[in-house]
């Protein structure tokens, strides 16, 4: 549901007083801390933006994955494009024209003047796969809210030791916790550690006819050798009307020879399913299988757990892919994006 006028007044004003405080003139992006959303208990981790004197405003990463992508970003461990990992609420003082016309329009609506480079308020939501998004839903637009009060209360709380906020344990952080009261809530600051990540892939294939399994087994007539196989978001943003979204493409690379056997384009949620087929269809055509699988990542191995269970090659997890990087290099070239 989409906020009421009310609560984007609500927002608009934290985000004023927020710029107004100016706490990024002794706050850095790297002086986390938590603020817990008294209806879902999930908690935001905020990063203060501004101490470098380029973007200025609040990032507030969504439970536990979404610090790990942040910390990962920090610590030079993340191997994705950050556009396709990050779960955040983002606030940034921006110029005018980065403005969508419905947010100028909201502007308007709620009687708000802004003038200059820095200082228009814009909100994005992001998620994983998905562009940068200016439509927060009510549930959003509320904690935002009580996320941009706290930080305030936290750098101003911290302004003169802002390094007191990192604990001994780096796994610890100080997190605004609130409480009802007969008065409304009331807030306090307690050390946590997050929940356990979950990495597990969430996306799983439809199971497959074991009858179509068993004759491709069966018509197999040999070896295929090593196969590399991935799968990852294309930087080429697809619009169908609503949220633009980052494809997923999946690939299968022979790896003796760097051929490119099979390959998929498609929604993200679709992924498990195509690899699958995908797969099973090489399988079905060639009429070999192969002694050795290579992937990057676990979910590649999730994706394809019942066709591995049937055939039985060898399963790799590694570092590196040479053949598939050279032809994923070659394929985003070809669709002109690049790598970032």
């Amino acid at each position: 549901m989409n906020p009421t006028l009310e609560q984007w007044k609500a927002l608009y004003e934290e985000a004023i007083s927020f710029k107004q405080s100016k706490c990024w003139e002794w706050m850095t992006n790297g002086h986390m801390f938590g603020v817990q959303n008294p209806e879902s208990g999930e908690i935001g981790y905020c990063s203060i933006l501004g101490n470098g004197g380029e973007v200025f405003g609040l990032s507030v990463y969504m439970g536990t994955k979404g610090l790990h992508s942040i910390m990962s970003m920090f610590a030079g461990e993340l191997d994705e494009d950050p556009r396709f990992t990050q779960d955040a609420l983002l606030l940034s003082f921006d110029s005018r024209d980065e403005l969508y016309p419905r947010e100028l329009k909201l502007i308007k609506e709620l009687g708000l003047k802004f003038r200059g480079a820095h200082a228009w308020p814009t909100f994005r939501v992001y998620e994983p796969g998905f562009v940068p998004w200016p439509d927060l839903t009510q549930e959003q637009a509320v904690f935002f809210a009580r996320a941009l009060q706290q930080a305030r209360e936290i750098a101003l709380e911290y302004r003169q030791d802002p390094d007191a906020l990192f604990h001994e344990d780096e796994e610890t952080f100080l997190v605004r916790v609130p409480s009802r009261t007969e008065g409304g809530i009331v807030w306090s600051n307690e050390w946590l550690s997050p929940e356990p990540l979950d990495e597990g892939a969430s996306v799983q294939a439809v199971p497959i006819d074991e009858l179509r399994l068993t004759k491709a087994k069966k018509s197999a007539k040999g070896s295929a050798g090593s196969w590399e196989i991935d799968c990852f978001f294309m930087p080429i943003p697809i619009d169908e009307g609503g949220r633009p979204f980052y494809p997923k493409m999946f690939l299968i690379v022979d790896q003796s020879s760097g051929q490119v056997l099979k390959h998929g384009l498609g929604d993200k949620t679709q992924i498990a399913d195509d690899m699958a087929e995908a797969f099973l269809t090489l399988v079905e055509q060639l009429k070999y299988v192969p002694d050795e699988i290579w992937a990057v990542k676990e979910e590649v191995y999730v994706y394809l757990r019942q066709i591995l269970r049937a055939f039985g090659p060898q399963a790799y997890l590694t570092d590196e892919l040479p053949a598939l990087e050279e032809a994923r290099e070659g394929l985003l070239h070809y669709f002109g994006a690049g790598i970032r």
